[in-house]
């Protein structure tokens, strides 16, 4: 019943961030629901309890949304629209962004009311979190494009809570008032970040590129040094996401330090191993072992938001391995989900919580197939042969059909299908998480205890890590890896959605599974087929686009060619 409760609490929260623009089509939302709801209970599918509770649950949801999210006109403003040329005295309250030649900061100011992003630009010193600093510029509201469905970089800062941004230069813009390691409170976030500062400036000596921007990126979660080349090849393969420090590569370590702290423990004599475990089992050990490694990387990556909610996600896993319910994978989700949007509403339209917790969900309906397969006797593989090939048929299903899922979230936000990633990840991800990441994370924590100037194994490092940007080049260079498509509507993707949990609905007939298949397949088809730009012979179309200092006209002629000029 919990998995049906967080359901119905996140449509409330939806539901409630759409309400003050669209409160008439809300409200009809609501009565279908409920008409809907009622249907059902008479159909004998739901106990009245059991639906009135699912609708208290909406309810909840938008209520909950309307008292904790100030809508945007109603949020307190910052003291100055515009600060022309001036000084600001804040505090550093997350660990500083590092590219070449510069550092993103993010300030909170004495008084507590403005959040400042600065980026420095030819740095004279390095910043840690917690440092009380001045910085002298001028400062401005955050500012994006305005094109429909396009990124909206002002509203995405305004999530972060920030209040206005700019941009200096040179070591005289900041002045270093005091340093976080003398403040009680910020003692501890300062002592990591010096960690993070000393693992990059090791690997700058150690690492050469392209191979530097991949080993920071997936060790301490710093992305500066990424070149964009490199960028575009994880994204023309579908593995995009093994640059930047999410649940794969969290949930990969716990696997490998769970595996090796269990086999230590089953290594050593009976007789210790008996009295160690009068209170604990042998997994409880583990875990005691294990959580605090996954901890110490997401605090090395920058704790940023992803991670954390990636680590929440690993720790009700842990949780319900420690209480004996680790068959209970939808309740642990379940809980970690309302922990996640209690904290912020909001993150239900981050793209990294929605496709972190649409492949998790995924994955255990996979998990739940695969397990019911096992159990099948006549399914069962004889001879090694016939296993390996039972095993690689599975992974491949696995990779096939998260990419299928995900594929509306991502043709929505990037315009790209990630069909490549079928193959790649089946490779890749085990090759990071089972190899570079572990033995980076290794030779990262030995340099920061032993405060060397260079990485342990620096050369070796870089080679295995060239390895894998040699193989997603490769794999870039394949015609048609770079498939650009429109944005599907949010409508539409609703419908995909819908038939895709139809079809993995055991319960139901194979008639409707089939359907349900069948209505998916047919909209990934149509999103696929590119748009057509032909014109009729009689009509032209102007747009005007945004670009940040002025605007440009985008002129369809009617025999199908486009002009694109500039506005100045």
């Amino acid at each position: 019943m919990l998995p049906s409760l967080t359901v119905a609490f996140l449509i409330g929260l939806v539901c409630g961030a759409q309400v003050q623009f669209f409160p008439f089509s809300v409200l009809t939302v609501l009565v279908a629901m409920a008409v809907g709801l009622s249907l059902i209970e008479r159909n004998g599918y739901l106990t009245i309890q059991s639906a009135l509770v699912l609708y208290l649950c909406v309810l909840s949801g938008i209520i909950y949304w309307s008292t904790s999210t100030a809508p945007a006109s109603h949020r307190p403003l910052p003291v100055a629209l515009t600060i022309e040329q001036t000084v600001l005295t804040g505090r550093v309250i997350v660990p500083v962004q590092h590219g070449a030649g510069r550092q993103t900061i993010i300030l909170r100011t004495d008084d507590g009311s403005t959040r400042l992003r600065v980026v420095w630009r030819n740095p004279g010193l390095t910043l840690h979190q917690g440092d009380l600093v001045a910085v002298h510029g001028r400062y401005h509201p955050p500012r994006g494009g305005l094109n429909p469905g396009g990124f909206d970089y002002a509203g995405y800062l305004e999530h972060q809570g920030i209040d206005l941004v700019g941009t200096i230069v040179g070591a005289q813009a900041v002045t270093l008032l005091e340093s976080g390691a003398v403040s009680l409170r910020w003692r501890g976030w300062n002592q990591i970040d010096h960690w993070r500062t000393s693992i990059r400036d090791a690997a700058i000596r150690s690492v050469h590129q392209p191979a530097l921007g991949v080993v920071l990126g997936m060790i301490i979660g710093e992305r500066g040094y990424l070149e964009q080349e490199l960028q575009d090849w994880f994204m023309a393969t579908g593995t995009v996401h093994l640059l930047s420090i999410s649940g794969s590569h969290l949930g990969l370590v716990a696997a490998v330090v769970y595996w090796i702290v269990r086999c230590l423990i089953v290594r050593m004599p009976t007789m210790f191993i008996l009295t160690i475990t009068r209170r604990l089992i042998i997994s409880q050990l583990a875990i005691l072992f294990t959580w605090p490694a996954v901890a110490l990387y997401a605090l090395l990556a920058g704790a940023e938001l992803a991670t954390v909610r990636s680590l929440v996600m690993i720790t009700m896993a842990m949780v319900a391995v420690w209480l004996g319910h680790d068959r209970h994978l939808n309740h642990t989700m379940a809980v970690a989900v309302l922990l996640i949007v209690c904290h912020d509403p909001r993150a239900i339209f981050d793209i990294s919580f929605q496709l972190s917790f649409l492949s998790v969900f995924v994955m255990i309906r996979m998990i739940g197939f695969v397990d019911a397969w096992n159990k099948d006797p006549t399914k069962s593989a004889q001879g090694w042969m016939s296993r390996a090939t039972l095993s690689g048929a599975k992974a491949l299903s696995f990779s096939a059909v998260l990419t299928v899922t995900t594929f509306p979230l991502v043709a929505f936000y990037f315009n790209q299908v990630p069909w490549l990633g079928v193959l790649t990840n089946l490779a890749a991800i085990p090759f990071t998480g089972f190899i570079l990441v572990p033995f980076g994370l290794g030779m990262a924590i030995w340099t920061m205890m032993t405060g060397a100037e260079v990485l342990a194994w620096g050369p070796g490092l870089e080679y295995v890590f060239t390895w894998l940007v040699t193989g997603v080049r490769w794999c870039a260079t394949i015609p048609g890896a770079q498939w650009a498509v429109a944005a599907p509507s949010i409508p539409v993707m609703m419908l995909f959605y819908s038939g895709a949990v139809v079809a993995s609905l055991p319960v139901l007939s194979t008639r409707w599974r089939l359907a349900g298949t069948g209505m998916a397949l047919a909209l990934m088809v149509w999103w696929l087929v590119p748009p057509n730009h032909q014109g009729d012979g009689d009509h032209w179309r102007v747009t005007f686009l945004d670009v940040g200092q002025g605007d440009s006209a985008l002129v369809e002629l009617p025999d199908g060619q486009t002009v694109l000029i500039d506005g100045g």
